[in-house]
């Protein structure tokens, strides 16, 4: 499925209520009619994490969004989920690979493993 948009990666029409977007402002990122986000962008900036204890991939100074192509499912740079994922208004072919690290054993009481 092709996803059309404007050249500064704004939809054409919202993909949730497929209404018309002609404003095009840089702050309005989301539908004026559903509140569906017009603009894919990457999850993993600080303008979208608001738990403190949640890492943020990508750190700008001014707080700029990483804008993604509208059939982007994760973000090229840190792999975080992207808005229109994120929202379920684009399908998903893959589901994201979550790398878990384990950083040491805990033993107690008689678990001791020789």
């Amino acid at each position: 499925m092709t996803i059309e948009t404007h050249d500064n990666k704004y939809l054409k029409n919202c993909l949730r209520c497929n209404h018309e977007i002609t404003d095009l402002t840089e702050d309005h990122i989301y539908c004026t009619q559903c509140g569906s986000p017009i603009r894919n962008e990457c999850t993993g900036t600080s303008s979208f994490i608001t738990d403190i204890n949640e890492i943020v991939e990508h750190d700008f100074e001014d707080e700029e969004e990483f804008v993604l192509d509208a059939d982007a499912a994760f973000c090229p740079k840190c792999a975080s989920p992207s808005l229109f994922n994120q929202e379920q208004l684009i399908e998903v072919k893959h589901p994201q690979v979550e790398v878990v690290k384990q950083t040491g054993f805990k033993i107690t009481g008689d678990e001791i493993p020789f």
